[in-house]
């Protein structure tokens, strides 16, 4: 994505906000090295990302230090924002989340008998309003 210089820093409060705007996410990792990012449903709690799991796979990064980034762009004005989060992650079982989360209501999602989530402490929040370029002829 290419940058406009005008674009703003986003105060913390406002990063989180726009976290609670959206339900869908990236998680951004590292896989044999090279970074890579999968696309997951969220929700920001406090302050934590938290990510519902039925997979194994986000077993790995319990204890792990983690990015995650969303975002929101008009495709007519293409002006937006992005929002980072980054810090350190808990596997969290069922019986842990259904105390942690379900009684306070605080995902927008039920949690059943083996539901785990990933919950990635906001340690570091960073956000900037956007506004892509478009060249001259990009019709898209």
């Amino acid at each position: 994505m290419t940058t406009t210089a005008p674009d703003a820093m986003l105060p913390v409060a406002e990063c989180i906000r726009l976290l609670r705007s959206v339900p869908v996410g990236r998680m951004v990792f590292t896989e044999n090295a090279v970074p890579a990012l999968r696309p997951v449903t969220f929700a920001a709690v406090g302050g934590e990302v938290v990510i519902p799991t039925d997979d194994e796979w986000f077993e790995r990064f319990d204890g792990e230090f983690l990015a995650f980034e969303a975002g929101g762009i008009d495709p007519i004005t293409r002006i937006g924002w992005s929002v980072t989060a980054m810090g350190h992650t808990t596997h969290v079982s069922f019986a842990d989340g259904a105390a942690r989360f379900h009684g306070r209501r605080a995902v927008p999602w039920s949690i059943n008998p083996g539901d785990c989530h990933l919950a990635i402490d906001m340690e570091y929040v960073t956000g900037r309003h956007v506004t892509l370029i478009r060249r001259r002829g990009d019709h898209r």
